[in-house]
């Protein structure tokens, strides 16, 4: 062979990848959760399966949470070998399924939990969580400023989503209505203020109000009322939420929604916070907890709202905020690379530096 030939052959073993690992996403019911586990196998790049988790009643029975005694049969089917190198799961329901995989894998397979599990992991290699679930510090946590994923940068619009926002005039502003969450829930009358008064901006342009799974009937049916204008449009699955987000001018969003307040900061577009207010347990638990204990429940959504106002990423209804921070899912796709070591088959020498944590400057205020 002609020594060019054997050096281009050399070069080549030399530069081939390493044996990737394969990965499984235990997935819950809940779309923003399902929804950073894609963004960060994504970002990974290693191929991976997506293993849905329903489960059956005895996930509320603490003492009996252990392997797969808590799925249902279908998703009990779906947990069977190969057994994978990397377990990315969500909710505290997939976390004695994690181990349960572990342990049938001989303890090689890395376990990475993403949110709250409610309850520390000492025995997960790796905890990423944001800051309305702080647990202090720990070696094997993350704490990220945001949840994982940048829809409006991710997402590719179909034609036919092109089509349909085509029909309404910039500026286009959205809000984006959650649902209830622990100890709270949406504030009807703060939530009818917040149409009134973006309705009332100037120039008029149009109103798009995205529901979410976690939106009451009760909610809906006030909507039903309230966005019945020529230029407004009430949506729930079409167009898609990272659509809106890329294509709409400004975002408003109820304070209950940790991943789609960061996912509208992401997007770079100016975005408004509608306040929410405590459900009556939140009031009983503030009153017989919080305040004589000093201690915050979890999700603690004081704290997160308190960040993003310190850092200056997000308003008003009436002052929005437009700002530019980093995205947080090649910080966590590098935590989860770090879990092996060089020399390991899955290490990578050149993805080994970190990417930066601060949020990242703001811009001015939009109006």
């Amino acid at each position: 062979m002609h020594r060019s030939s054997l050096a281009r052959a050399y070069a080549a073993s030399v530069a081939a990848p390493a044996r990737q690992p394969l990965v499984w996403l235990l997935m819950g019911s809940r779309a923003g959760d399902n929804n950073q586990l894609l963004a960060l196998a994504n970002a990974l790049g290693f191929p991976f399966e997506v293993k849905k988790l329903d489960f059956n009643g005895l996930r509320r029975i603490t003492i009996l949470r252990n392997g797969l005694t808590i799925l249902a049969r279908r998703s009990r089917e779906l947990i069977t070998p190969p057994w994978p190198d990397l377990v990315l799961c969500v909710g505290y329901g997939s976390v004695p399924v994690a181990r349960y995989i572990r342990s049938q894998a001989g303890g090689r397979t890395k376990l990475v939990h993403v949110g709250n599990p409610r309850e520390p992991l000492e025995d997960f290699d790796l905890q990423i969580t944001t800051p309305q679930y702080t647990r202090g510090t720990a070696p094997n946590l993350l704490e990220l400023y945001f949840p994982i994923g940048n829809p409006a940068r991710d997402i590719r619009p179909t034609s036919e989503e092109l089509h349909w926002l085509d029909a309404f005039p910039r500026p286009r502003r959205m809000i984006a209505i959650g649902g209830p969450a622990r100890h709270w829930e949406l504030d009807h009358s703060a939530l009818r203020e917040a149409i009134r008064r973006i309705r009332s901006k100037f120039p008029s342009g149009s109103l798009i109000v995205a529901t979410s799974p976690r939106t009451r009937p009760s909610t809906r049916d006030l909507l039903q009322s309230l966005v019945a204008g020529e230029q407004d449009a009430l949506v729930d699955t079409f167009p898609r939420f990272g659509t809106l987000l890329r294509h709409c001018d400004e975002i408003y969003v109820t304070a209950d929604s940790v991943s789609m307040l960061a996912e509208a900061i992401l997007s770079g577009k100016p975005v408004g916070m509608i306040p929410i207010k405590r459900s009556f347990r939140g009031l009983v638990t503030k009153w017989l907890f919080e305040l004589p204990f000093r201690r915050r429940t979890l999700p603690n959504f004081q704290h997160f709202w308190a960040l993003l106002k310190r850092h200056n990423v997000v308003g008003t209804v009436e002052l929005p905020v437009a700002s530019q921070v980093c995205d947080t899912v090649e910080r966590a796709a590098d935590a989860v690379r770090s879990l092996w070591a060089p020399g390991d088959d899955f290490f990578d020498e050149g993805r080994a530096e970190r990417t930066a944590s601060h949020m990242g400057p703001a811009r001015r205020a939009s109006r």
